[in-house]
């Protein structure tokens, strides 16, 4: 391809160029010395200018705002709380033991070929009766065991019983654990909206730096055509200019489809539907760099990470299942009542009421050793879930080092990614000038270009990827204060 100063220093030297051409090529030529300023405009412009749906509010109370919305709304965390509450409910199950139960039972029979304790009975007062003279005792006894029926009020109350504290214990610790999962669950789902977040920023940010390119090479595409039509330049001249916009627009399509997957994750997470669409804000709250002081963050994560304080749950489990199994060795005392009528009929007065007051004691003093056994299991399985404390500890202290190395080094990039843009920026800018000039072809100047767009493109990348780093840094480092 020739611009407009080579074809006129030709037609100059050679004066073979007819005036028409020569009135022709000038305007095709104006528009090549256009391309490479509107190349630049257009990469300044995405990096500037709002895109649809974007906001001047910080990114960082956005970011709360849907992580607000998110654990609002999450399916899989609203499971979590239906988990706490029944975690909750088993509490009160456990202290409700403790008190006394009552119950009322009633029953009534019809009998067949049972036997009848007056048929054993009144022959004996009928001959005592003879023999007194006298009529003194009954002869028409009808009793059947048992009797036709039977009401009473039941009342049973522990008095000591060693394994309802180890349930209680236990079912309290169970509480805490499932808190404690809900918890992590909550953290991390505020992480994954944060990314999920910035996923979906990246790639708008990323398809209006490709989109913003299109025009430019859509004009390379027309004007390499005017060129070649007016015999200016060869064909190859288009067939690069095509290309050069294929793939881009191959850039384009893959980067809007990443932008798509993304926001239906994004949505899928705060529980929205699938198409809803996502405000998009970028400003330097992204870049806010916190004091990264390392032992106070490993002791920051350290007091509040939910896994450790699950771990000391567990741990708190098993010393209530060690207390359970411990009390099989103590003897349980426990407090019985009952009042009621019983009988052939249902009569209620003083002749026919009962009342049973019992204390229980029960006391088991030899089953081979299976008490023993399970103490012991329960001892290893207390003696477990310190071990995992300890390795809790050690793997969280690991992932907090290493979150903050990933934000130095992204830091380092950050840096690095703006060098490089800038230098390909000037790079371009002298490519420009060369290629308005005549001293570079078309070839230089697309691939000045593409790395201009790759350099542009690697710096939105590196600029999110360094506040996804910030983000796993505020989970490991249990930075975000979670609502309960």
């Amino acid at each position: 391809m020739f611009n407009s100063q080579s074809l006129f220093s030709n037609a100059r030297r050679r004066r073979r160029i007819d005036p028409a051409v020569a009135w022709l090529a000038l305007p095709l030529a104006l528009l090549l010395l256009a391309l490479p300023r509107s190349a630049a405009r257009a990469q300044a412009a995405a990096a500037s200018a709002p895109a649809p749906g974007q906001s001047g509010e910080p990114a960082r109370t956005l970011l709360d705002r849907y992580v607000a919305q998110a654990i609002d709304a999450n399916l899989a965390l609203a499971q979590q709380g239906a988990a706490l509450r029944r975690a909750e409910a088993g509490v009160k199950e456990a202290n409700g033991r403790f008190l006394p139960s009552v119950g009322l039972n009633a029953r009534y029979s019809e009998f067949s070929g049972v036997i009848n304790i007056g048929d054993f009975i009144n022959p004996t007062y009928a001959a005592l009766n003879q023999i007194l003279g006298e009529a003194r005792f009954p002869t028409d006894i009808q009793a059947t065991l048992p009797f036709r029926q039977e009401t009473k009020l039941d009342l049973q109350m522990p008095l000591f019983n060693g394994a309802l504290f180890g349930a209680r214990a236990a079912a309290r610790a169970q509480r805490d654990l499932v808190g404690s999962t809900r918890l992590t669950a909550m953290r991390q789902l505020a992480a994954d909206v944060q990314q999920s977040w910035l996923a979906v920023a990246n790639a708008s940010r990323a398809v209006e730096t490709l989109e913003a390119m299109q025009p430019v090479l859509d004009e390379n595409v027309r004007v390499s055509e005017r060129l070649v039509s007016a015999g200016q330049a060869t064909p190859d001249v288009v067939l690069r200019a095509r290309a050069e916009r294929s793939e881009l627009q191959q850039q384009v399509d893959d980067t809007r489809r990443a932008r798509a997957a993304a926001t239906r994750g994004f949505n899928l997470l705060r529980n929205q539907d699938a198409e809803s669409p996502v405000t998009i804000t970028s400003d330097s709250t992204l870049l806010a760099l916190p004091s990264l002081d390392r032992d106070a963050l490993v002791a920051h994560a350290l007091r509040h990470r939910e896994e450790l304080a699950g771990a000391g749950s567990g741990v708190n489990l098993a010393r209530a299942q060690q207390r359970v199994a411990g009390s099989a060795f103590l003897p349980a005392l426990s407090l019985g009542a009952s009042y009621g009528v019983q009988g052939d009929r249902y009569r209620f007065n003083n002749d026919n009421d009962v009342a049973l007051a019992s204390v229980v004691l029960s006391w088991n003093l030899f089953n081979g050793q299976q008490d023993n056994a399970r103490r012991q299991q329960a001892t290893a399985l207390r003696q477990e879930a310190e071990l995992r404390v300890r390795e809790a500890e050690r793997g969280i202290v690991t992932q907090v080092l290493n979150a903050l190395d990933a934000v130095e080094v992204a830091r380092t990039n950050l840096s690095a990614a703006n060098d490089r843009h800038d230098a390909a920026q000037r790079a371009f800018t002298l490519v420009e000038r060369r290629y308005g000039e005549g001293l570079a072809t078309q070839v230089e100047f697309l691939s000045a270009r593409a790395s201009y767009t790759a350099a542009a493109l690697n710096r939105v990348i590196t600029h999110f990827g360094f506040a996804a780093r910030m983000v796993d840094l505020e989970r490991v480092a249990a930075l975000r204060t979670l609502p309960h």
